[in-house]
């Protein structure tokens, strides 16, 4: 309607309505481009608040499960120290031998929650993150999984060939029954089972723990086990350090107050 006026001014020559009515519209542009400037704005304001808060959520998983990696790697390791004692000593105690050179072979981990960094990115949109947060640690943490890289590790280490080579399939499996895992209902991991219980007669256990101090393989490639486990005791807690940074670095709530749990 305007441009209609508009052009009948021209034709009549009528200049100050043809210059109010230009005005009118370049304001009307004005108003709408402002407009949606400030939707636009609206929106990224929006979607930067989901993005903190999801990857909040993410981040506080992954702590919760670096730090229960952190304490089943130091059992681990423990387990790597003691049976370098049960294998010096004199007569050691069969079964205690024979689950704590397993454990000292158990490996494990739970991958980190990167759905929601992996969108920012696509996106985009690191733009939209807390000034500082990605240069800060963020880009870090999602570069290097700790997780799988000690998992990694640990899984092919000269010591847990050789140990595992060395135990009958039976008594592999009555240990994986009865002193293993703790998983919960989703088949999660939660730890170590507290007892230790393995269902093999002593004759049998015995034949094994002598097999595995008659290897002196086995004591060469536990010194190296204990290497390789203090890495990942280590690596797994300088990761839990890093998300810790990362979740100050969103503006979250103080560490202790609602950490998570593991899903």
């Amino acid at each position: 309607m305007i441009l209609q006026r508009l052009a009948i001014s021209l034709r009549k020559q009528d200049w100050v309505t043809v210059v109010i009515e230009t005005l009118i519209v370049v304001f009307g542009v004005f108003i709408g481009l402002q407009v949606n400037t400030w939707n636009e704005a609206r929106v990224e304001r929006q979607l930067a608040k989901d993005y903190v808060k999801r990857l909040e959520t993410d981040l506080r998983t992954d702590l919760a499960n670096s730090r229960l990696l952190t304490e089943y790697h130091e059992q681990v390791l423990a387990a790597v120290v003691r049976t370098g004692e049960l294998l010096s000593a004199d007569a050691p105690d069969a079964k205690e031998l024979i689950q704590m050179a397993y454990r000292a072979t158990e490996i494990n981990q739970l991958p980190p929650e990167r759905a929601t960094w992996d969108q920012i990115v696509s996106s985009g949109h690191l733009g939209l993150l807390p000034e500082g947060a990605v240069e800060g640690g963020l880009s870090t943490y999602y570069a290097f999984d700790a997780m799988k890289v000690s998992y990694d590790a640990l899984e092919q280490t000269p010591y847990r060939k050789a140990l595992r080579s060395k135990i009958p399939i039976p008594v592999q499996q009555a240990i994986r029954v009865g002193c293993s895992d703790l998983l919960d209902e989703q088949s999660i991991l939660l730890g170590f089972k507290e007892e230790c219980e393995i269902e093999a007669d002593p004759e049998t256990l015995q034949a094994v723990a002598d097999a595995i101090r008659a290897d002196p393989a086995i004591r060469e490639h536990l010194r190296l086990q204990f290497a390789e486990a203090t890495t990942a005791v280590n690596n797994l807690q300088g990761n839990s350090s890093l998300v810790s940074s990362a979740l100050e670095l969103l503006g979250a709530a103080p560490e202790g107050r609602n950490d998570g749990v593991v899903p």
